[in-house]
């Protein structure tokens, strides 16, 4: 995995896919509570997003699992677990490092596909996941990254 400063909507703007980081939850109206960070960016960008992943969330609750939003070349990482008792409240909880690790296993199993169905090799760039509004401790997250993630993959810090 390479590490960078920058923008990671550039990279997207450029055509990468990009990792949006987000909780398993969703509101009374079904759809994903993204309001900060990357996700309330991801949402802004593609607002029918919320709806869909909201969708999602609700049919496989705590197996949700690593997901591609294909229209906007986003994937959507859970790192907030679900709060199963109140389901629009999962994204004030703090991430999580083994829903990050089998996060982050899902997503390269994912590439790995799409590398297959675009016959190339896909730049995929993500955010430091879970250390933003998920108050994780960086340098064990990135730790925890590099052992799945190739240098096909881009941590972008800003």
């Amino acid at each position: 995995m390479k590490v960078e400063i920058g923008d990671l909507w550039d990279h997207h703007d450029r055509g990468r896919w990009v990792v949006v980081t987000t909780n398993i939850g969703w509101k009374k109206d079904g759809s994903n509570p993204m309001g900060a960070g990357v996700a309330k960016e991801a949402a802004s960008r593609f607002p029918d997003l919320p709806a869909k992943y909201g969708a999602r969330c609700q049919k496989y609750q705590h197996n949700t699992a690593v997901w591609p939003f294909r229209p906007g070349k986003l994937i959507l990482f859970p790192t907030k677990p679900l709060d199963a008792g109140q389901p629009w409240l999962s994204w004030r909880s703090d991430s999580d490092y083994t829903l990050i690790e089998r996060s982050a296993k899902q997503l390269a199993k994912l590439v790995s596909i799409l590398r297959q169905e675009e016959k190339f090799l896909p730049v995929v760039v993500l955010p430091l996941v879970g250390c933003g509004n998920g108050n994780l401790e960086p340098k064990r997250v990135v730790r925890l990254l590099e052992r799945y993630l190739d240098d096909t993959f881009i941590l972008v810090e800003n």
